[in-house]
């Protein structure tokens, strides 16, 4: 199967044909040329040079080629750009991973202070912990260096194995330790857990080259502690390659099921995925849980599952992105992702939503709005589609859930928001003291720490002067009105650190609704899958 980002070599003859143009000429020469492409060419080698020459800030011949690229791609569709190589490169490890020792850091004191781990880490196989503070990277303080310096020192140590001295607050001691760097891939299933007795929950957070077999061992690990349903958590989900998103669908469905099909301006860009073998939980019940950040490959999968009537979709209707971007990798190390086809669900649902006549703001941030405003795609005009058990489903914007929830007071207000993006680092590290309090709490088993995580008077007023000394919007106010969704950030926030995602779920879930609803709900899930399987048997009777 073809991956989503497909990789190629090309030539862009324009910008070489741009990239070689000299002279000196003023563009008022440029009137006396026509329309032909090579006279258009003319005139933007004049408009460079006299912006080169005349413009009153300085600005490369390679700088002003990429605004030309920038500007050209934008008016195509929103998904559609121009990387270079250090944009190309951070985009990439969130699919193909990276060189490193696998921590989560802010800094403390200008020192890079350690938040969690990539799992398999090797800083944690070696005995870093939560907390530590890393004072020397190979000899050279870290005091003072950014976030792009400490990563060269990780990334490019000569040796073998890279010497880290760290701070220790729980003992007050420095500590050394020795740590082999590795390629490190970025796990698409972070949580797998039960939820109830009985039903087993699976939250994916990206679709890479190995995330189907992170589902498959996920998936068998919750058979063995009993699980007969499963809510398969897509909420945030940006998507990822095609082939993953294939996988994971064919994962619940018979061989030979339409999962997605594409289709573009050539014939060659209609291209079927199927599913390529029935799996042992083709007939589990399921329910899958999206949002306004479900995007890509994650709505190929809960579109797929929701044609055949395979699962319950509950949530919020999701992004709306359903556009095929081929990669094309320049020598330089830059890249090009350019639209080659649309994909479609298997009852001939279009995934993308409306791009036209908006710009880039608004088809990110004002369709949310009009989602949050209007749950009911058939209001807003979109094509009505009958599931093969006569349900309806929409296309045209995105996957429109079976059951509407919204997840309103599992979030955060926006000031309360606000104070936790802009000043990540010094809640987090407010944070970390309170763990220092509580170092019994890492030791004790997951399903225990809700009861034992608790937040006293005299820490929400420490907080309070913390969040006043941050801004005046953080006022006394803002602190009486934001003091339980307080209490929570800080609970939430202890349970991350001491047990990483999982812990974090763990203190969320019970505000969680869109969860809770997926959970009560089960049986309607389970009518789907008894659906399938009189459907099966009656056709194995005719």
């Amino acid at each position: 199967m073809k991956k989503l980002l497909l990789t190629s070599t090309i030539t862009i003859a324009v910008i070489l044909t741009l990239a070689s143009f000299t002279g000196g000429r003023h563009t008022q020469n440029a009137m006396a040329f026509g329309n032909s492409i090579n006279e258009k060419m003319e005139i933007f080698k004049l408009i460079m040079e006299t912006v080169q020459q005349r413009y009153v800030e300085e600005h490369s011949a390679e700088e002003l080629l990429e605004f030309a690229i920038d500007g050209m791609l934008a008016k195509l569709d929103p998904h559609t750009a121009y990387m270079p190589v250090d944009n190309f490169k951070r985009w990439n490890k969130n699919f193909e991973g990276f060189q490193g020792i696998g921590i989560h850091y802010i800094f403390i004191d200008e020192k890079p202070t350690i938040t969690g781990f990539v799992n398999d880490s090797p800083a944690r196989n070696t005995g870093l912990l939560v907390g530590d503070r890393i004072t020397r990277i190979d000899g050279r303080a870290t005091s003072g260096l950014s976030r792009y310096e400490i990563s060269n020192l990780i990334t490019n140590s000569p040796y073998a194995k890279l010497r880290v001295k760290v701070w220790r607050p729980s003992s007050e001691q420095e500590m050394d330790f020795n740590i082999r760097r590795t390629h490190l891939n970025l796990n698409s299933v972070l949580i797998k857990t039960m939820v109830s007795p009985d039903v087993g929950y699976i939250l994916l957070d990206r679709f890479c080259s190995n995330t189907a077999f992170e589902l498959d061992y996920a998936l068998e690990s919750l058979a063995r502690k009993g699980m007969r349903g499963l809510i398969l958590d897509l909420r945030d989900n940006g998507g990822g390659y095609l082939s993953s998103a294939v996988e994971v669908a064919g994962r619940f469905l018979p061989a030979g099921k339409l999962i997605v099909y594409t289709l573009g301006k050539h014939p060659d860009s209609y291209q079927e995925y199927r599913a390529s073998r029935t799996s042992d939980f083709a007939s589990l019940p399921l329910t899958i849980l999206v949002n306004h950040g479900t995007a890509s490959a994650a709505e190929i999968v809960a579109g797929a599952l929701q044609d055949w009537d395979r699962a319950l979709i509950v949530g919020e209707t999701s992004f709306g992105k359903g556009l095929v971007q081929s990669q094309y990798r320049f020598r330089d190390g830059s890249a090009l992702l350019v639209t080659t086809a649309k994909y479609y669900t298997p009852l001939g649902r279009l995934i993308q939503r409306n791009y036209y006549n908006r710009t880039k703001d608004e088809y990110y941030y004002d369709a949310y709005d009009e989602y949050a405003r209007q749950p009911e795609h058939n209001k807003l005009g979109h094509k009505t589609f009958l599931t093969p058990r006569g349900r309806k489903v929409y296309g045209g914007g995105g996957i429109t859930p079976d059951l509407w929830v919204r997840n309103t007071d599992a979030g955060l207000s926006d000031d309360l928001l606000a104070l936790y993006l802009n000043h990540n680092e010094q809640v987090l590290e407010f944070v970390l003291n309170l763990v220092q309090k509580r170092r019994q709490i890492a030791d004790l088993p997951i399903e225990k720490i809700n009861r034992q995580i608790i937040i006293y008077e005299n820490e929400l007023q420490e907080f309070r002067r913390l969040a006043g000394s941050l801004g005046a919007r953080f006022s006394a106010d803002f602190f009486r009105k934001n003091r339980d969704d307080i209490c929570f950030l800080l609970r939430r926030e202890i349970g991350y650190l001491t047990h990483g995602p999982l812990g974090r779920f763990t203190v969320a879930m019970v505000r969680d609704h869109q969860l809770n609803s997926a959970i009560s709900s089960l049986d309607q899930a389970d009518d789907l899958v008894q659906y399938q399987l009189s459907h099966v048997a009656k056709e194995k009777t005719e």
